[in-house]
């Protein structure tokens, strides 16, 4: 009995003494893990992301590990007031931190129109979300950013200075699986049933309803809307015509209607890690994109062969050292961009292009080759400090004599210019912050062309 009284006594100390070693171990190692935690947030983490955080040294922090699945960030790339320090305007009067445009809108809704504009929720494109991803993502998150928001967003049509109609047009034509695969015919039937029906669409002929188009088509996405709804606003990123849809023009009104900045989703993110500073870029500009051919532009062989894309391509060819132009898409098309001095932007099928607002984030100069292009925010945004604007009859070696001239100081002043005011081209939800939705909403605000009626009469039908 007392052989094994010792046993247990024993045992019980072994085990103490391995809860007590175990412990003392898993202290030690969450010690080291500490010090080496503390070690590499100051040496090791800057080697992992040594390479984003050199090709960031030229770009104001902003945070892309809080972005959603479209890219969207819930940190302010800049503020208001960073955008007038840089380039004055008479707009910073208004426009300021903290303050939301000073209009009220009114979404519609199913109570109004039992059928609104989205991809049958069956679709792929509506399940997958990616109707509001890429370039035409501006037709699902304004109208997101409304539904949400607090300060603009009004549920009495009677205190609405504009009516927003949601809808996915770009997405309901295109084909399966990125959207619901409506013809020009089909999407024209659907959206003639819904204006029809609209309730507040006749107190001023439309002139205070809004329409998104998001892509250089414009309007022509909808074939009846001359007839049907010609004085309303459109937001659209094209301020003159596309090529192909030459024949329609003009769609666009700079008196009533919104240039909106192209929606880049999550790539952003990917030009500011390759962003390096002026003094450590190797070249002096360069350009990657589709030069459009004769079936896409839609015109004779003279017309293709002048087009400012086809043109660069040339005049790379001749001077190799100044100028890299490719053809067709890239996988490093992001660190092209940021070890370019100059970016150029030449128009492609429509003037406006995606390029005009990667330059921002990639740290480069936009060297902007379109003549009739309308560029966003010009109501309030001084472009001229922050960008060069060549003449497309003049894509010849005096372009680059010309960029060659411009000394890495001044280059350095344009970049940081162009970096306070980038926050504009940045999409996010708050509409009292810079950000490319607070933007589009001030320059609809300009556009606010009713004169008030006597609140009794606010509604009624006219017909």
């Amino acid at each position: 009995r007392e052989e094994k009284t010792k046993k247990t006594k024993k045992k019980t100390k072994m085990r103490a003494f391995r809860r007590k070693s175990s412990c003392s171990l898993t202290l030690l190692f969450c010690c080291l893990f500490c010090i080496h935690f503390s070690v590499s947030s100051k040496g090791g983490f800057v080697e992992v992301s040594a390479k984003k955080t050199a090709a960031s040294e030229s770009s104001s922090s902003s945070s892309s590990s809080s972005s959603n699945q479209f890219g969207i960030s819930a940190t302010a790339f800049g503020t208001w007031r960073e955008v007038f320090n840089a380039a004055p305007s008479r707009a910073e009067e208004s426009i300021k931190d903290g303050i939301s445009p000073p209009i009220k809108i009114y979404v519609y809704n199913d109570a109004d129109v039992k059928k609104l504009l989205f991809p049958g929720k069956e679709t792929q494109a509506y399940k997958s979300g990616v109707c509001g991803m890429k370039m035409y993502g501006s037709q699902v998150h304004i109208a997101d950013f409304l539904l949400k928001s607090k300060e603009l967003r009004t549920e009495n049509p009677s205190d609405a200075d504009f009516f927003f109609l949601p809808g996915w047009p770009k997405c309901m034509l295109d084909a399966p699986p990125n959207g619901a695969g409506l013809t020009d015919d089909e999407l024209a039937k659907r959206l003639n049933g819904v204006i029809e029906k609209l309730p507040y669409i006749k107190k001023s002929g439309g002139r205070d309803h809004v329409f998104v188009w998001p892509s250089g088509r414009g309007p022509t996405l909808y074939k009846n809307w001359r007839c049907k709804i010609p004085n309303s606003i459109f937001l659209t990123p094209e301020g003159f015509y596309t090529d192909p849809y030459r024949t329609l023009a003009p769609y666009f009104d700079p008196w009533k209607d919104v240039v909106l900045p192209g929606f880049m989703d999550g790539r952003k993110d990917s030009y500011l890690e390759t962003n390096k500073r002026t003094s450590k870029r190797t070249k002096l500009a360069s350009f990657a994109g589709t030069v459009p051919d004769g079936q896409a532009l839609k015109g004779d062989e003279k017309h293709v062969k002048a087009h400012p894309r086809e043109r660069l391509l040339k005049l790379s060819k001749k001077y190799p050292d100044d100028l890299l132009a490719i053809s067709g898409r890239t996988p490093k098309y992001a660190e092209i961009l940021g070890d370019s001095k100059f970016c150029i932007v030449p128009r492609g099928l429509s003037p406006w292009t995606l390029r005009t607002y990667e330059t921002f984030f990639a740290g480069c100069v936009p060297v902007i080759i379109s003549d009739s292009v309308r560029l966003p925010f010009q109501e309030f945004l001084d472009w001229s400090l922050i960008s060069i604007k060549w003449p497309e009859a003049k894509i010849d070696e005096s372009l680059l004599t010309y960029l060659k001239s411009i000394p890495d100081e001044e280059i350095e002043k344009i970049v940081r210019r162009g970096e306070q005011v980038r926050c504009v081209f940045a999409y996010q939800a708050d509409a009292t912050k810079c950000n490319a939705f607070s933007a589009i909403m001030w320059a609809l605000s300009l556009k606010d062309r009713n004169v008030a009626s006597t609140s009794e009469w606010a509604l009624r039908d006219e017909m």
